[in-house]
């Protein structure tokens, strides 16, 4: 394995560090900050990085979904138009705009589980998700939700998700859904 990079790499490291800065994601700059700052610096950050980690993930699964959907509305044998293809056409972005846009997560993972089926423990998995990116996404302290005030964390199946072992178990459930999900999109199962 080479241990050198090329330019588009270094270009991407670059802006990767640029971007981290701006956004003071950068906590291996942590002694360029204030004494006083540190501390809640790095808290910050691992807040940041617990939550877009959460953000991005349920957007994955939302997609996963879409494809689904998409596949059995505009995919048919015969034809296999490809998505670029799909793209193109008008009926198609008129769907994906106005129909699969407006639709939140449960509603099209309801209309997934009616195609075809999904197992129990996909459904509640997905449900799990959803419920943590929305106290993630919708409040700047989701540890004062009526859910979450007994144990004054953000708790996932038992774990404070700003820790290793909540972002593991928040990583298995992902998994096992996003798995099963990618077979069902990509016609694998």
């Amino acid at each position: 394995m080479s241990k050198t990079l090329t330019s588009k790499q270094q270009t991407l490291i670059a802006e990767i560090e640029a971007i981290a800065s701006i956004v003071h994601m950068d906590h291996w700059n942590i002694l360029s900050y204030s004494r006083e700052s540190r501390t809640t610096c790095l808290e910050l950050i691992k807040n940041k990085l617990v939550r877009s980690e959460v953000i991005f993930k349920f957007a994955l699964i939302d997609e996963l979904l879409s494809v689904i959907v998409c596949h059995h509305y505009f995919r048919k044998p015969q034809k296999a138009a490809t998505f670029r293809q799909l793209w193109k056409t008008k009926e198609f972005r008129i769907f994906n705009h106005h129909i699969l846009d407006e639709i939140y997560l449960l509603p099209k993972m309801r209309l997934v589980h009616a195609i075809r089926s999904l197992p129990p423990h996909v459904r509640n998995n997905i449900e799990r998700i959803n419920a943590l990116r929305n106290a993630l996404a919708h409040n700047f302290f989701p540890e004062n939700l009526r859910q979450y005030k007994d144990h004054k964390k953000v708790i996932y199946r038992g774990v404070d998700i700003y820790t290793k072992p909540g972002l593991e178990k928040f990583d298995e459930d992902f998994k096992l859904v996003s798995e099963f999900l990618v077979e069902r999109a990509f016609r694998l199962r």
